[in-house]
C-alpha cells in the first residue's frame, strides 16, 4: 500500500508540474526558447536578453524538472501509458479539436507517447542529460561555444529529442486531463 501510495503521489506530482509547464506556453513556445538558449550554446555569444541571465536559467530549470518528469513517466510507463494509449479515431478527434497537435512523431509515437519518452533515454540516461544541459548553461553565460568542451552529439541529440519530448510530454498531459 505504502509503494502503491508513493508511485501514485510521485506520478500525481509528474502531472501537476506538465499542467504548470503547459500553462506557460504549447511545445512550439517551449522549443522557440530552447533553440535560443542552444544557439548561445554553439556561439560565443553570452545570452542576454531583457531578463539576463535569469531567463536562460529558468529554461535550465524546467528542463531539469522535464526531464526528471520523463524519467517518471518512462519508470511508470504502464500507469502513464493506460491513461495516454488511444485508437487512431481519438487522435483524429484530438487533432481537429486541440489548437496545438504534435506534427513531428510516428504514428505509433502519437497513439502511445510512452514510446517517444522510452526512446528519448534511449541516447542518454536522465543523469547524462542533466549534466548535458548544465554545461549548456554554463557555456550560455560564458563568452565560450559548445566546441571548446561538449561534442555534437552532446548538442545536436539533446536537442532534437528534448524538442520530441515536449510533444510527447504535451500528449501525455492533454490525456491524463481529459475529463472522465
Amino acid at each position: 500500500m505504502i509503494k502503491s501510495t508513493f508511485i501514485n503521489s510521485e506520478l500525481e506530482g509528474a502531472i501537476n508540474y506538465l499542467n504548470d509547464f503547459f500553462d506557460l506556453g504549447f511545445p512550439k513556445e517551449h522549443r522557440k526558447d530552447l533553440k535560443k538558449w542552444r544557439n548561445h550554446v554553439i556561439n560565443k555569444k553570452k545570452y542576454n536578453d531583457q531578463h539576463g541571465a535569469a531567463r536562460v536559467f529558468g529554461n535550465y530549470e524546467e528542463t531539469i524538472q522535464i526531464i526528471e518528469v520523463a524519467d517518471i513517466c518512462n519508470r511508470h510507463k504502464d500507469l502513464v501509458g493506460s491513461s495516454s494509449i488511444v485508437p487512431i479515431c481519438i487522435v483524429n478527434m484530438e487533432q481537429s479539436e486541440w489548437s496545438y497537435f504534435p506534427k513531428k512523431m510516428s504514428q505509433k509515437e502519437i497513439l502511445n507517447p510512452t514510446v517517444a519518452i522510452r526512446n528519448f533515454f534511449k541516447a542518454f540516461s536522465a543523469q547524462e542529460y542533466k549534466d548535458v544541459f548544465h554545461e549548456w548553461l554554463r557555456l550560455a553565460l560564458s563568452n565560450k561555444s559548445a566546441g571548446e568542451t561538449l561534442s555534437a552529439k552532446e548538442v545536436v541529440l539533446p536537442y532534437e529529442n528534448l524538442r520530441k519530448l515536449y510533444s510527447a510530454l504535451w500528449l501525455v498531459y492533454k490525456r491524463s486531463s481529459k475529463p472522465v
